[in-house]
Order: C-alpha cells, then structure tokens, then sequence
C-alpha cells in the first residue's frame, strides 16, 4: 500500500473513533408507551365527600437525578448508559413526572367519587406559607402538598439482569384557617425481577406504573379521604409532588 493510501487509512479511521466516541457522550433518548390502569374504586364514604372539592397542584420534581435546569431531566424516568426513557401518555411523549403525577392524582380522586380539579401551582410542606395562602385565595380550608422522592425504574446488569421499579411519595395536608399540617405520610411501593436474559422495557414500565405507583396512588386517596371525612364539608385539597 502506498503512503498516500495508509495517510487516508489512518485519517478514515481516526473519524471513525470520534464518531464513536461522540455517539458515547450524546445521551439517546426515547419515549416509552405507558398504559395506566385505574387503582381506585368508589369510596364507601364518597356521599359523605360528596361536598368536597380536591384541587390537585401541579408537583415539583425534586429526584435526585433530575437536573433542574435541563428540562429534558423532569421526563425522564429511567437511565441505561447512554441512554434516557421517558414515558409516552395519552399520545402525549415524554410527559414530565410532575404533570403524569398530578393527571392521575386528578383522575384517580375523581374515580374515588371526590370531586377534582387540577391546580398549575407548586405546593410543599416547605412552603406552608405559600400553601395557606393559595389556599386563602381560594377560598378552602385545606391544601395537600407533597413531595416525590422516588419515581425510578433502576438495572443492574451483573451475571443476571435485576430490574426495579420504585415510587415514594410524600404527602402533606395545611389546615388553612391556622395554617398547621393536619396531616403528613410518606407512602412508598416497588417491586424487582431478576432474569439472565433481562427485563423488557415494555414490561418495567407496566409495573412501576400499575404496581408501585397504583399502591401508593390507593395509599393517598384513601388515606386523605378518611382524613377530610372527619373533618368539615366543603374542603378543596391541592396536591403537589417534590422528590429528592
């Protein structure tokens, strides 16, 4: 082979190795469909809440993963080298966390028999101040805010491929009038499956949605439902989510 013909051999190849290397660093991205199935039933008590209004804020996403300032990050719900997943809903892809959260917290209420609505605030037990005052402009006795502090699908890959799926999320009900929290819980829920030949997507992001996050969605309602059952008619609730 002549100089010229190893000069253009070494240029072709060294091209080939930053094409390489450049694909490494640029993170691929795709969107997975999800299919939600409803966790919640009619309450025994909902002609009791039939008065009650649940307004359900917009959350905050605070995961640990999540870069506050890339947006793309608030979509994103699962990392495998490369590559970022999101979650495609309703047509809708990469929906962010917050905004998925705050749909099916709406809907999963309303199926409870509360009446909802959706609120474009951000709510948290950090800011009770803030709460009361959404709440006082409102004009409703309590706020729920919250915090997401997981909402995760996680593979280990070792001899066998482990897969995880995990959602925490914790919740806060302000009493308006005094502005003290009436109530607070964090409920969490996951599953795991180990196999040789590896989890599916289509799979891990059926459970995390309709396993882990229906048990703590069930958890929520259920547990704020009792909570303003007892409590006096006419309150609207505002949810919001915050993680970690």
């Amino acid at each position: 082979m002549s100089a010229r013909g190893r000069h253009l051999d070494g240029v072709w190849i060294r091209l080939v190795v930053v094409l390489v290397a450049s694909t490494a660093l640029t993170a691929c991205t795709r969107s997975l469909e999800m299919k939600y199935s409803p966790a919640l039933y009619r309450l025994p008590q909902a002609d009791k809440l039939s008065a009650i209004t649940l307004a359900v804020a917009k959350p905050e996403d605070r995961r640990a993963t999540v870069v506050q300032a890339d947006p793309d990050n608030l979509t994103y719900v699962m990392r495998q080298g490369a590559w970022r997943f999101g979650l495609t809903y309703n047509g809708r892809e990469f929906v962010p966390v917050a905004d998925l959260v705050q749909t099916l917290f709406v809907e999963e209420f309303a199926r409870a028999g509360i009446a909802t609505k959706s609120i474009a605030k951000i709510l948290s037990k950090d800011q009770q101040a803030e709460m009361r005052a959404a709440g006082e402009e409102a004009g409703v006795p309590y706020v729920l805010g919250g915090r997401v502090l997981v909402f995760e699908i996680v593979n280990d890959v070792g001899w066998t491929v482990v897969s995880r799926r995990a959602v925490t999320l914790e919740v806060t009900l302000l009493r308006v009038q005094t502005g003290d929290i009436a109530f607070e819980n964090v409920m969490s829920a996951g599953d795991r499956d180990e196999s040789a030949w590896g989890i599916s997507h289509a799979t891990s992001v059926d459970r995390l949605m309709n396993n882990a996050f229906r048990q703590v969605v069930t958890q929520v309602v259920e547990q704020v439902a009792a909570k303003v059952g007892v409590m006096p008619s006419d309150i609207s609730v505002r949810f919001a989510v915050l993680t970690q």
